[in-house]
């Protein structure tokens, strides 16, 4: 008899054993995530992000888009989420999504002006489309628009612009490279915010496990905001 149910209790943590491993088989994968082409940002956390999903058992292919194609190519389902995105820019998607349970990390960006008065004052702001706080915060204001970050960069440095929004993690760290002629003061902060993970609503058992992962291990803690350590308007 005590054989009987020893043999019962093993069956049924064989099956619950399998069961649970049917489950975690059928959750299905993202094929694809846009990410904002030419962010600093993106390509700091390329390797982490791809080592997350490889950690739950998914290869994951980054697609590099401008900021509003990528908005439109998650719509029109050519891929099957975003990275790092604003609650602010979800009116702009007309397909069912989830979003991560957790943000990812704690996002902010500031007006960064040239340390010339004259200039700053006499310049347009240069700001970059898709990036839906950078148009909030440019409505009604006169400004130049470029199609990625990187292009606000070149023409700050080139003396076309004399302000420019930004993360200020892409400032900081273009400054520490030496990639500004002259640097460039912190002006007002613009934005302080949570950005998150966005996939189509199909893959909510995967986004899931994502926000489990997230909660656990924090991969991209590191990515918290730290104050300029430059001058500040």
């Amino acid at each position: 008899m005590k054989l009987s149910f020893s043999l019962i209790g093993i069956a049924l943590f064989s099956s619950c054993f399998y069961l649970t491993g049917l489950a975690q088989a059928q959750v299905v994968c993202p094929k694809s995530i846009a990410t904002v082409r030419d962010s600093v940002l993106a390509e700091a956390n390329k390797a982490i992000l791809q080592s997350v999903y490889s950690d739950l058992g998914c290869d994951i292919l980054l697609d590099e888009l401008p900021g509003r194609r990528g908005i439109a190519s998650f719509n029109n389902h050519t891929v099957d989420g975003e990275m790092y995105r604003l609650e602010v820019a979800e009116p702009r998607y007309t397909r069912e999504f989830v979003r991560s349970e957790v943000p990812l990390f704690q996002h902010s960006g500031s007006l960064w002006l040239h340390p010339d008065q004259t200039l700053r004052e006499s310049l347009p702001t240069g700001y970059t489309l898709g990036i839906v706080w950078h148009e909030q915060y440019m409505e009604g204001r006169r400004g130049r628009l470029f199609k990625t970050v990187e292009e606000s960069f070149n023409a700050y440095n080139n003396g076309e612009i004399g302000s420019l929004i930004s993360s200020d993690f892409a400032v900081l760290h273009r400054i520490s490279e030496g990639g500004f002629d002259v640097v460039p003061d912190q002006g007002a902060g613009i934005m302080s915010a949570p950005l998150y993970h966005y996939l189509g609503a199909e893959y909510s058992p995967f986004m899931k496990l994502f926000s489990d992962h997230l909660r656990k291990y924090s991969p991209f803690a590191h990515m918290e905001p730290k104050m300029a350590s430059g001058k500040k308007k």
